[in-house]
């Protein structure tokens, strides 16, 4: 899932429901949607459900008429989920995504070009004062995630991210898409407040 055990901040989902979150934990989801996904929750805990959409890899966040998200143009959103991810109490929305670029507009001192790649990206947000706003997000990912589930996967009392990798498959220079005939593996990664550590490749 990353270039090494461990992700770090530089840098989870099948067909959902219209849910009602209490306590939630997680639920099961899958990569590569092309079919329209609608799910429901309470993020900022203020006692109103914001609705959440995915249709033709777009992701957009409403509370009621208003739209308080939508994912950037060129992002391609494949996946949805929202649960307590960082174990923090709160819930959050972690979508994975395909884009241009591993780093953003803050790269790192020994990228001297131009971060062109494109490749697959985790990112994870949080719901305050009708904001969304970035919590941890990946630089890009060693396997593209093709799904994952958001759960006690040990039951320790504390959420992991149970995720399937693929791998990727070259189109032209530095663009990358899922190879659909590659291997799939199992992988199990927990919060350790820098980024997901690798837990058990299952």
């Amino acid at each position: 899932m990353v270039k090494k055990t461990r992700v770090y901040c530089g840098v989870i989902l099948v067909i959902l429901a219209v849910i009602g979150f209490s306590g939630f934990v997680g639920f099961p989801a899958s990569g590569g949607n092309d079919f329209p996904v609608q799910a429901a929750a309470d993020l900022d805990g203020d006692g109103i459900t914001e609705e959440y959409s995915l249709v033709d890899h777009c992701l957009t966040v409403r509370e009621g008429d208003e739209e308080l998200w939508r994912s950037p143009r060129d992002w391609r959103v494949d996946t949805l989920a929202l649960g307590d991810a960082d174990n923090d109490g709160t819930l959050n929305m972690v979508i994975t995504l395909w884009k241009k670029g591993s780093f953003g507009a803050l790269k790192p001192f020994w990228l001297t070009g131009e971060d062109t790649g494109y490749k697959n990206h985790l990112f994870v947000y949080g719901l305050k004062d009708k904001t969304m706003k970035q919590a941890w997000c990946s630089s890009d990912l060693d396997q593209p995630i093709i799904s994952l589930t958001i759960r006690d996967w040990d039951g320790d009392g504390l959420n992991e991210l149970v995720v399937e990798e693929g791998q990727y498959r070259r189109i032209d220079g530095e663009e990358y898409t899922l190879n659909t005939h590659s291997q799939v593996r199992t992988t199990v990664w927990r919060w350790d407040e820098w980024g997901f550590g690798l837990i058990s490749p299952l």
